[in-house]
């Protein structure tokens, strides 16, 4: 038993020293394999890694110039395929034409009746300037009819000419210091066509209104204007000396002076789908005769658009003028109410820009 125990232990001891002995030729032989690099070595190793990083660098500056050249190229060449771009326009043209045309031909026509023509034309053009704080209103209308029955002369049933402007220059946010102007008269010449008698009672300067005030104007909303001039001259030119005292002048009177107030109501707006009021309203006071008789002119239009081409419209124009004396059928002069009422469907055509 003690034998055997001696063994044991002399067997492990020479594994211990065996295992040791290898363990220190191991460490011997992996000191000996890793070589330290001197400085030399690391300056190459530098020297190489510097190259190849200097290298990228330049590349990748070379590739970012090419794609921002690339991108310049391609702006400028969409910029020069775009259009060029249309100047601001301050400006909104409209011009509205109607022609109307009826006639009507009888053949042996047992109940009666004269074969006829008419046919009516009108015109209105606008064109309004509206920068900052200057507006600036144009209104240019032409207007002319006529009917001719078969054996009977022509006669005229609408002759209108007239041009109005006013410039306005903003005081606050919906007011306007104003200047107005305006001009009326008629192209041809007018009779009264009695049964045995026609007379002459109108045509071109006889009589032509003109007007200028001064005053403020008043936009609440862009479809309605009120503009009231305190100080407003007026000329009605009367050109036919044998019309003169008809429309207030004196019989040597080309030219009468008017001054006094005015105030001016226009309205503007399509009430309901294709369908559109146009009116305006003017009260004139002359304060060198009679400044309680007021003038009055009121017109109004209301059209109706059935399709792109066709129309149909109802023109009313409403005067009263104390100078204004018309005969009755006795022959009788007073200062009477106007009314004229045109109805009409026909063609219709407008052009505007906005």
């Amino acid at each position: 038993m003690r034998r055997t125990t001696l063994l044991v232990i002399s067997l492990l001891l020479t594994f211990i020293v065996t295992y040791a002995q290898e363990t220190v030729r191991t460490d011997s032989l992996r000191k000996d394999s890793l070589a330290v690099p001197t400085y030399e070595e690391l300056t190459r190793m530098y020297s190489r890694l510097a190259a190849k990083v200097d290298s990228a660098r330049q590349r990748a500056i070379e590739d970012s110039i090419l794609i921002a050249k690339f991108i310049e190229e391609s702006r400028q060449a969409a910029l020069a395929a775009m259009p060029a771009p249309k100047k601001p326009t301050f400006w909104t043209n409209s011009v509205l034409s109607q022609l109307n045309f009826s006639q009507t031909s009888l053949t042996n026509w047992a109940a009666g009746g004269n074969s006829s023509v008419a046919l009516g034309g009108y015109v209105d053009a606008k064109a309004n300037y509206d920068k900052n704080n200057i507006k600036f209103q144009n209104r240019f209308q032409i207007g002319y009819g006529f009917v001719k029955m078969f054996g009977d002369i022509l006669k005229k049933t609408d002759d209108r000419l007239s041009l109005e402007s006013k410039l306005g220059y903003k005081a606050t946010d919906k007011l306007y210091f104003s200047a107005a102007f305006g001009i009326k008269t008629q192209m041809a010449k007018g009779y009264k066509y009695t049964a045995s008698d026609t007379t002459l009672v109108s045509q071109f300067a006889s009589p032509l209104n003109a007007t200028l005030g001064l005053g403020i104007d008043y936009t609440p909303f862009p479809w309605l204007s009120m503009t009231f001039a305190p100080l407003t001259g007026g000329l009605v030119v009367v050109s036919l000396p044998e019309l003169r005292e008809n429309y207030g002048n004196k019989p040597d009177e080309k030219v009468r002076k008017e001054f006094g107030a005015q105030l001016k109501i226009k309205l503007d707006k399509e009430v309901f789908k294709n369908v559109k009021v146009d009116t305006e309203l003017v009260l004139f006071s002359d304060y060198l005769n009679k400044p309680q008789n007021i003038q009055v002119l009121w017109d109004l239009s209301v059209s109706m658009q059935v399709n792109k081409f066709m129309n149909a419209n109802i023109r009313t124009n409403l005067i009263y003028d104390d100078n204004i004396k018309i005969a009755d059928k006795n022959g009788h002069k007073a200062a009477r109410v106007q009314f004229r009422e045109i109805l009409s469907i026909g063609l219709s055509y407008t052009i505007s820009n906005k």
